[in-house]
């Protein structure tokens, strides 16, 4: 036993030494058909959250969206002192430009998860036509 475990416990996330094709035990196969597939299928979701700021009266969950209506002015909260609190709780520069903040920043890292698994499927998709003549699985 460690130090670390006798204070702490045992590490909550061990490494798992037996998992399946670690060892060569099995072979792994890729598909890009089924890779593409999925790329198409989460680009599918993406409109939401690059399209516009509102639809027909509603607002529509995209960046843009919460951009314009996330941020609440002491105009539209209102002027008496619990109202200043809340404002500065919401407002500009505050939790809802932090919340903006980090949705930017999920849906951009969203759109490289899509663009990465269509970069590895166009890289297998080549290497498979290199090597066994243009075959694409």
């Amino acid at each position: 036993m460690t130090q670390k475990d006798a204070m702490y416990g045992p590490d909550p996330l061990p490494i798992i030494t037996d998992w399946p094709g670690l060892d060569g035990d099995v072979t792994v196969e890729y598909s890009v058909k089924m890779m593409r597939s999925i790329a198409n299928e989460l680009k599918s979701y993406t409109s939401g959250f690059n399209g516009p700021g509102s639809a027909e009266g509603y607002t529509t969950g995209s960046t843009k969206s919460l951009a314009d209506h996330c941020q609440l002015t002491e105009a539209q909260v209102g002027t008496w002192n619990d109202a200043k609190a809340y404002c500065d709780t919401v407002g500009a520069n505050s939790a809802g430009t932090k919340f903006l903040q980090v949705y930017t920043e999920w849906v951009e890292m969203y759109d490289r998860i899509v663009r990465a698994i269509e970069a590895n499927a166009d890289e297998y998709a080549r290497k498979s036509a290199d090597n066994e003549g243009g075959r694409e699985a």
